[in-house]
């Protein structure tokens, strides 16, 4: 499946920059060392997520009539409890943590450190897009509390993506990109045809992300 928030109308120049492209500058914040990272199919709905979150703060700051479209995603996005899309999402941002391969000789504080900034990224996001879906249910809700828990959310998910090295970045979003443009009938899944369409590496990513999570 694709993003959770399909794209909404952008009409002024700054929900225009907060759906640039989600790679984060090239700045690498984590704490710890790292020797090895997990494929990038563990990271692919991440970046769905993000640009998911992405798309629903460009929605809130362009216009306020994006609110109850956007109201009823997040209802949809946090119902079914243990089975919400909330936990999916939770639960692959956790298994891509936990799947990272700290240098041996790495301090065990930093890599402490490095998995809980990591963690409350994840789980500020969630708190935020929670707190979002909350406000968007109140009558007369302030236009600027709105805007700050979508700024927050998406702030949030981005620090979360900023550990992790431009080139994992750029990869997973190449992946994205062509895998949306092989889905010739949009259906959000690739046909054995349009699965040809990709390279031989980035099928077997594909395959791995399907097989792993759908």
């Amino acid at each position: 499946a694709f993003p959770s928030f399909p794209p909404l109308p952008q009409q002024t120049a700054r929900a225009e920059a907060v759906t640039a492209s989600p790679t984060i500058g090239g700045i690498n914040k984590q704490i710890a060392n790292v020797e090895a990272w997990p494929g990038i199919e563990n990271l692919e709905p991440m970046f769905e997520l993000k640009l998911s979150v992405d798309a629903m703060t460009a929605g809130i700051v362009a216009d306020s009539k994006n609110y109850p479209y956007i109201k009823k995603r997040l209802d949809k996005f946090f119902k079914g409890s243990i089975l919400s899309e909330k936990n999916f999402y939770f639960g692959v941002g956790l298994q891509y943590m936990n799947d990272i391969k700290y240098t041996s000789g790495e301090l065990p504080n930093y890599v402490v450190m490095d998995k809980q900034a990591r963690y409350d990224a994840l789980e500020l996001t969630m708190k935020n897009l929670e707190g979002l879906k909350s406000v968007l249910g109140k009558d007369g809700a302030d236009a600027g509390i709105i805007e700050g828990y979508a700024k927050d959310s998406r702030a949030a998910l981005a620090s979360w993506f900023a550990m992790i090295p431009t080139n994992e970045l750029k990869a997973v979003e190449e992946l994205f990109v062509h895998v949306k443009k092989a889905d010739v009938n949009r259906d959000g899944r690739l046909s054995d045809d349009e699965l040809a369409s990709l390279s031989v590496e980035e099928q077997q990513v594909w395959k791995k992300r399907v097989d792993k999570f759908g």
